[in-house]
């Protein structure tokens, strides 16, 4: 073998080496691509699950908003017909206490 030879030899499994190297960076690379995509896919369904948690958090939040107002306002009917009612006593019981 002569150096001519082992030069060329040299020279082809440089080639080689590198094409391989390259083809599996390539390959690491589109492995990598395909990994991040399906995590942002993940990631975007379950933004999209809480967007729809949050969205039926708020509907319920705004039932417990009328429906607490809705209490305070039989609350405060009740309350008004409690103050009458003590009201219409006084009156009776003062008027009996001056008839006597």
């Amino acid at each position: 073998m002569g150096n001519d030879e082992l030069t060329g030899i040299a020279g082809f499994t440089a080639i080689a080496m590198s094409v391989i190297g390259f083809i599996t960076v390539w390959i690491k690379f589109g492995h990598e691509r395909g990994r991040n995509e399906e995590m942002i896919k993940a990631l975007e369904r379950k933004t999209e699950e809480n967007k729809t948690n949050i969205a039926k958090m708020e509907a319920n939040v705004h039932g417990l908003e009328l429906r607490i107002a809705e209490f305070m306002g039989e609350l405060r009917v009740k309350f008004d017909f409690i103050k009458e009612t003590v009201a219409k006593l006084e009156v009776k019981g003062g008027s009996r206490a001056a008839k006597k």
